[in-house]
């Protein structure tokens, strides 16, 4: 089910989500903003976006694959990838992350 993107200056409790489906919060020209949801024993095969990437878990326990290198995220941790880097992602357990792309490249 999607929701209706973010207003600008309105609040957004990622938190608070009842939702267990990832849902596009904001896009505009510049950037989109995602809050992504991984299921445990689930992943997102490798893909690569042209724009500058940063992942941040708010949840759950997941590793990220930069290339072919792993990267563990659980919660708080942050990540930064250059546009056009492969990427892809491996739950461990059911796991919520907040995305951003610039739309553009680096």
């Amino acid at each position: 089910m999607a929701i209706e993107h973010a207003k600008h200056g309105e609040v957004v409790a990622l938190s608070k989500f009842h939702t267990t489906e990832s849902a596009a919060l904001v896009k505009t020209e510049a950037f989109e903003a995602i809050r992504l949801v991984v299921k445990e024993g689930k992943s997102l095969p490798p893909h690569k976006v042209e724009g500058p990437i940063t992942v941040q878990c708010l949840s759950g326990r997941c590793t990220f694959y930069v290339e072919d290198e792993p990267r563990e995220l659980d919660p708080g941790s942050w990540l930064y990838l250059k546009g056009g880097t492969t990427h892809a992602v491996e739950a461990a357990e059911n796991s919520v992350l907040l995305v951003t792309i610039l739309l553009g490249k680096d």
